[in-house]
């Protein structure tokens, strides 16, 4: 038997906290893998498949072709992921569809985790290696404080000044977050996650749209300036920046790259659900986790957040970064970091887990 490297032993100790502590196999539970056909390192997968074993687990592994631009769940992935006990995406299945999909079959409760580390590397940082465990106890504590917050102000070093008060619903969360909340988070992401949607309501100021987003993470020179007068965008200033290598039309709206095609993005919205719906903020929130680094393809980071613009079932994204957020008038976050991780539960927890935060 030859001896372990360090890289392989980085390698399997990521991929234990995902399946361990993410997905949380348990004795006799089966674990369906999906994973894409060129999208993911097989032998990532069958490290994944080796640590459900001892975990007490069965691994299942369905190999598919991107199911990118799919529009309705296909039928034989759909019986299979009912079959499972808790899924495991490395694959890119949209979120909206896998819910349905659940909800309509009873199991909206199943754990399942979309996997974006599938390539071993990234499975050696210490983003991989923080125990998901504690991500699981800062998401509820997050929970908490913005459950019993009456006010909130956000500001930014690039012009973000706005302030509102907490809504008791916002129209992204219910769609999303509410039930997995109420069901210990059943939707996960690797390594990193994002605490739920604040619902917002009477909010007015400024919100400095300050990078495109989920694509590229490099701010604007000139951010894209959001008008917010009792709760609807009244106007969006003018922002005017050189192409960027790669850069080309994202009809998600998750990646904006400029002022007129996010006015493309959300006329496209009014036409179909009304002026009020298209333009109201919805509701705000961002990263969470405390070693995930601001890099494209992700939004787990700290020092990002965004606002919802809409009450649609694609809200747009308005991107802030360097935040600070008070609710009450008490620190919640300063200047892109959570000052829920001085929590003393928190840092019990962590000094448990022997995490370093």
């Amino acid at each position: 038997m030859t001896q372990q490297t360090s890289d392989e032993a980085a390698v399997r100790g990521g991929v234990s906290n995902l399946i361990l502590n993410c997905v949380g196999v348990e004795l006799g539970d089966t674990v369906l893998l999906v994973n894409e056909n060129g999208g993911v390192d097989r032998d990532l997968i069958g490290l994944m498949e080796e640590a459900i074993k001892s975990g007490g687990g069965t691994p299942y592994s369905l190999w598919v072709d991107s199911l990118a631009g799919i529009k309705a769940m296909p039928k034989l992935l759909g019986s299979a992921i009912l079959a499972a006990d808790k899924l495991v995406m490395n694959a890119n299945l949209n979120r909206v569809i896998l819910l349905n999909h659940l909800l309509a079959n009873g199991q909206a409760d199943m754990v399942r985790i979309n996997n974006r580390s599938r390539l071993p590397d990234a499975f050696t940082s210490e983003h991989a290696h923080f125990n998901w465990k504690l991500v699981m106890a800062l998401a509820s504590k997050i929970e908490e404080v913005t459950s019993a917050a009456t006010d909130w102000n956000i500001t930014s070093p690039y012009g973000t000044n706005i302030s509102g008060k907490v809504a008791s619903e916002s129209d992204v969360a219910n769609a999303f977050f509410v039930q997995d909340a109420a069901q210990s988070r059943a939707e996960r992401v690797f390594p990193g996650e994002v605490f739920a949607p604040v619902g917002s309501t009477g909010a007015n100021g400024t919100i400095a749209f300050d990078h495109p987003g989920f694509s590229d993470k490099v701010r604007f020179i000139n951010p894209m300036m959001l008008t917010v007068t009792d709760s609807i965008i009244t106007d969006i200033g003018w922002m005017q920046e050189e192409a960027r290598p790669g850069q080309k039309d994202d009809p998600s709206g998750s990646t904006v790259w400029t002022r007129d095609q996010l006015i493309g993005v959300l006329t496209s919205n009014e036409q179909k659900f009304g002026r009020d719906r298209t333009y109201v903020v919805d509701s705000w929130h961002g990263g969470m986790h405390p070693k995930a680094v601001k890099k494209d393809g992700q939004q787990s980071n700290q020092d990002t957040m965004h606002f919802h613009i809409g009450r649609v079932p694609s809200a747009r994204s308005a991107y802030v970064s360097d935040q600070t957020i008070t609710l009450d008038g008490k620190a919640f976050w300063d200047k892109g970091r959570a000052a829920v991780l001085d929590d003393v539960d928190i840092r019990g927890l962590a000094s448990e887990y022997g995490v370093q935060l």
